[in-house]
């Protein structure tokens, strides 16, 4: 079906729209589309690899191909040859979008590249960075992060969301660029240019417990605690909240216990309080861990293991 939908050459017929790949996917599995085992998704995304040059067939084509690859490759590490699946995805990278100056086509981009980012070593999330940076961050407005002669389209808010959550997934990234990324969004509390979408790019970017990214690239709180203290009297950022005071018994970690009470007691005037006093006392389960960290369920299959103690990749 991914071979039909995605012909290698131009001259061959494309027999399944791109937009009605997922479905047939589903009916063929006997499964809905968040239900399919880690193994199937991998096996899909070998798939979709194979068939890349498919993509270029029209806007609709890449579009429903970055996103579906995407999502079967996420979150780009925890499997057998996943190493390898992102290098080849990584050749896509190096080719650019074919349909850059269509905006669901740059809206898919980013948000494959987040969703795997996991699976990119510390030069490769810089290299992400530094072309969304010159977007997001204030002093870099009028650069460009595009491959692509099409000017990108700044003002499209999915656009940006999505760069963004790519950004706040990038846990190799220095200390100082995530301070950079969070302070950029916190500056826009005051003048209430704030979403749910920059509380969850806060709340990875300050969080006391990364993903995947290793100790040493934690914010440190003194710096999550300006943060904590300009959210405290925003309404709905209580899981942010939780997840930036989390208890970690790690005094390198672990914010202040002034800041961390203070955090407590608005915790309390949430909706569904018990559920944040387990992020903020660090009891939350593993798969609810997951899903929120990531920002979307994580195949199952997947096992969260201690790695603390792992070195900088």
């Amino acid at each position: 079906m991914i071979a039909a939908a995605f012909p290698s050459t131009l001259s061959a017929r494309s027999s399944i729209a791109p937009d009605e790949l997922p479905s047939r996917l589903d009916q063929a599995l006997g499964l809905g589309r968040r239900s399919w085992p880690l193994p199937a998704l991998r096996h899909l995304a070998d798939a979709l690899l194979a068939a890349s040059d498919g993509r270029k067939r029209s806007p609709a084509h890449e579009a429903r191909w970055l996103n579906l690859l995407g999502f079967c490759l996420r979150p780009g590490f925890g499997y057998p040859g996943d190493d390898f699946r992102i290098e080849v995805a990584r050749r896509t990278y190096a080719a650019g979008l074919t349909y850059g100056n269509r905006v669901q086509c740059e809206i898919n981009w980013w948000l494959l590249w987040g969703r795997v980012a996991g699976g990119l070593n510390r030069n490769q999330q810089a290299e992400l960075y530094q072309r969304l940076s010159g977007v997001l961050l204030p002093r870099g407005r009028n650069r460009s992060w595009s491959r692509s002669r099409s000017k990108p389209r700044w003002n499209n808010p999915a656009l940006l969301r999505e760069m963004w959550r790519t950004a706040a997934s990038l846990e190799r990234l220095p200390v100082g660029s995530k301070t950079e990324l969070g302070d950029a969004l916190i500056e826009r509390v005051p003048a209430g240019e704030f979403g749910e979408s920059d509380v969850w790019c806060l709340s990875r970017l300050g969080a006391r417990e990364l993903l995947y990214g290793p100790l040493n690239l934690v914010v440190p709180p003194a710096t999550v605690s300006r943060w904590v203290e300009v959210l405290l009297g925003v309404p709905g950022t209580g899981e942010a909240l939780a997840a930036m005071a989390r208890r970690t018994d790690d005094g390198t970690r672990d914010l202040a216990p002034a800041v961390r009470e203070r955090v407590r007691h608005t915790l309390e005037t949430e909706p569904h309080p018990e559920r944040l006093r387990a992020i903020f006392d660090g009891h939350e389960e593993d798969t609810g861990r997951l899903a929120r960290t990531f920002g979307e369920e994580l195949p199952s299959g997947l096992v969260l293991l201690d790695v603390d103690a792992a070195p900088t990749v």
